[in-house]
């Protein structure tokens, strides 16, 4: 039996939740301000937290997957009676 996060429903959702994000991050650049990058975000330009950002974003989409497909065996196994 296929995961549900495998199916294309649920893979469309995740690459949703993971864009938002992924959009959400870059913006905050802007709204941070030139004068306070490297205070607040550790970076000095706006390359260097984009690649963070989109590095950041795989990794959210990977745990995303990986957190519905425990969460669907918990539930196959009974453990929400």
């Amino acid at each position: 039996i296929m995961s549900i996060a495998d199916m294309e429903e649920m893979e469309n959702i995740i690459d949703e939740a993971t864009d938002c994000f992924e959009d959400k991050m870059k913006k905050l650049f802007d709204e941070v301000g030139e004068e306070h990058i490297q205070d607040m975000l550790g970076v000095t330009n706006q390359m260097d937290w984009s690649g963070q950002v989109c590095f950041a974003a795989e990794v959210l989409r990977t745990e995303l997957k990986l957190a519905v497909e425990k969460i669907e065996i918990r539930l196959k196994a009974g453990e929400f009676k």
